[in-house]
C-alpha cells in the first residue's frame, strides 16, 4: 500500500542537503516552495531541477523570459502550484513563446496565481490564460492579484479566474 502523500511547506529555498534529508525519511514528500513572502528568480531554485518531479509548487519571477530563464522550468513539469511575477517589459514575443510553450507541458498544473502579469504584451494575460488551460481535463484556477478586465481572459470550460484574491497553494487547499 502507498504511503500517504505529505507536503513538506517552506517559506525559503531549501539547500540540496535539506531536500535530500526529506526525501530519505520521506521518499514520497512534494516539496511546496510556492507560498513563500518573495519570489525567487530561476537561477535560485536552479539547484533544484534534479528533484523536480518532487516539487509541486513554486515562486518565481521572470525577468525577460529568455532561455536561460525557461530551460531550467522543464525539470519542473510535474508542479500543481505556480506563483509568477513577470518584471520586465521588454520580453520578446519569440521568450514569451517559450514560457507559454512551457507552461502547456505543465500537465498537472492546477493553480496559477500572477502576482504581476505580463508587462510586454498587451494580449499577455490572454495567451496565457489559453496556454494554461485549454489543454487541461479538470479544473484549474487562475489567481490575477490585480483587477483586470475580464475580457482579457477568455472563457475556457476548465479556467475558473479569481480577482484580486491571494489563496495558499497546496494540496489542502485544492
Amino acid at each position: 500500500m502507498e504511503s500517504p502523500l505529505k507536503e513538506v511547506m517552506f517559506e525559503y529555498v531549501p539547500t540540496t542537503e535539506e531536500v535530500e534529508k526529506l526525501l530519505q525519511l520521506s521518499p514520497n514528500a512534494k516539496i511546496n516552495i510556492a507560498n513563500t513572502k518573495q519570489a525567487f528568480d530561476i537561477s535560485q531554485i536552479k539547484h533544484l531541477t534534479h528533484y523536480g518531479h518532487c516539487i509541486n509548487g513554486i515562486h518565481i519571477e521572470i525577468d525577460i523570459c529568455d532561455e536561460l530563464e525557461i530551460e531550467p522550468l522543464w525539470s519542473f513539469l510535474d508542479l500543481d502550484f505556480l506563483r509568477i511575477s513577470f518584471t520586465s517589459d521588454e520580453v520578446l514575443d519569440d521568450d514569451f513563446n517559450g514560457f507559454l510553450t512551457w507552461l502547456e507541458n505543465a500537465d498537472k498544473l492546477e493553480a496559477l496565481s500572477l502576482e504581476a502579469q505580463p508587462l510586454h504584451h498587451e494580449d499577455g494575460l490572454h495567451l496565457l490564460s489559453i496556454y494554461f488551460a485549454a489543454s487541461k481535463q479538470f479544473p484549474v484556477s487562475l489567481f490575477v492579484k490585480n483587477n483586470v478586465n475580464t475580457a482579457a481572459v477568455p472563457s475556457l470550460p476548465a479556467l475558473q479566474v479569481f480577482n484580486h484574491v491571494k489563496t495558499e497553494m497546496s494540496i489542502n487547499s485544492f
